[in-house]
């Protein structure tokens, strides 16, 4: 099946309309039924997730509308199904109630109604349908998607000790992150995750910092592209301290941190996601129009994939412990440098 793909101008119009009789204007025609679908392969991950809800419209408030769950949900009527396209198997995906989901306009109590899981192989060779019928309408929507392959990274390799963000004999040491790209991938993005702990009078407390990269695009869809994100080693560093400085301000019983092992975590989207994420970014120009991007048939929404990739970790090598302890960024953070200890810095 081949999947449609629809770009949806919402063009404004004023309609004037002559009537001896009256000059109401009908804003609410007949019902019609409208599924809003999203949904993302990846097999990154052991579960496979759907959201599904209604599109509404009616007389009042559209706010009160938004907060009835039977307005934006289907109640127990719905067949969801995902079928490997390459030899017909198919599985049916169950209600899921254990995703919650945060207070705000829409409906939040429960999803048990709107998300819907199944666990399942995914081969990377085969493209994936959607299909979900409303038993009681008969109502149904299609979509169909590739599924982004894997990839190895050519820089750091499986070797590498340690990350070395710190070189004594540069200042202006790089850091690689470097990978051939794979099959069906059309966008990826890297994340530095740097791991650490919080010592106080009450105890440890683990946490990190996620150091965000932009996104970066493919030229084509068959993979093999060689792609690099690549950044100055102090420039880690400097993000740390100007995210955790605070005006420098540490809490009162705070008595030391103690760094944990850095991760590059990489995530990369298909073709019609990569599409849904460009349509969808806030306007800055003058004209505010943007078209609306679908490639569910008979409804709204994305039906795509992404891959997680599995994050490469390492611990970091002495020197970017030292400079973690003493470094003109974090020396006033706390850290333990590569002994263990607490420094008394310059």
């Amino acid at each position: 099946m081949k999947v449609k793909k629809n770009l949806l101008y919402l063009v404004a119009a004023t309609v004037v309309l002559f009537s001896a009789c009256s000059t109401d204007l009908e804003v609410n025609g007949d019902w019609k039924e409208t599924m809003v679908v999203y949904g993302l392969l990846d097999q990154g991950q052991p579960k496979q997730y759907i959201k599904i809800n209604k599109a509404f419209l009616g007389e009042g408030s559209a706010l009160e509308y938004a907060q009835v769950k039977d307005s934006v949900q289907y109640v127990n009527n719905l067949v969801v199904k995902i079928k490997r396209v390459s030899d017909g198997t198919e599985y049916l995906l169950s209600p899921d109630a254990t995703v919650p989901k945060d207070a705000g306009t829409f409906y939040s109590a429960d999803q048990a109604n709107a998300i819907y899981s199944a666990a399942f192989p995914i081969v990377t060779t085969s493209q994936y349908q959607l299909i979900i019928r409303n038993s009681e309408t008969g109502e149904e929507v299609t979509s169909q998607t590739p599924i982004v392959n894997d990839f190895a990274y050519t820089k750091p390799t499986a070797v590498t000790p340690a990350f070395y963000f710190v070189y004594p004999s540069s200042d202006n040491y790089r850091f690689y992150v470097e990978w051939p790209t794979a099959k069906n991938a059309r966008l990826y993005q890297m994340i530095i995750r740097f791991n650490y702990v919080d010592s106080t009078d009450t105890g440890n407390d683990t946490t990190y910092l996620d150091w965000v990269f932009p996104t970066k695009k493919t030229n084509g869809l068959n993979g093999g592209e060689l792609m690099s994100y690549d950044f100055r080693g102090q420039d880690f560093l400097q993000y740390i301290g100007n995210k955790m400085c605070n005006s420098c301000t540490q809490p009162s019983d705070l008595r030391a941190r103690r760094a944990l092992k850095t991760e590059i975590l990489m995530y990369s989207a298909a073709d019609d996601l990569s599409t849904f994420i460009d349509v969808n970014k806030p306007s800055t120009g003058i004209i505010q129009t943007k078209p609306e991007f679908t490639n569910i048939t008979n409804g709204l929404g994305i039906f795509s994939a992404r891959y997680s990739k599995a994050p490469f970790t390492r611990s970091l090598e002495k020197n970017t412990l030292d400079s973690l302890a003493c470094g003109r960024y974090t020396k006033r953070l706390k850290f333990l440098n590569f002994a263990n200890v607490l420094p008394a810095c310059p």
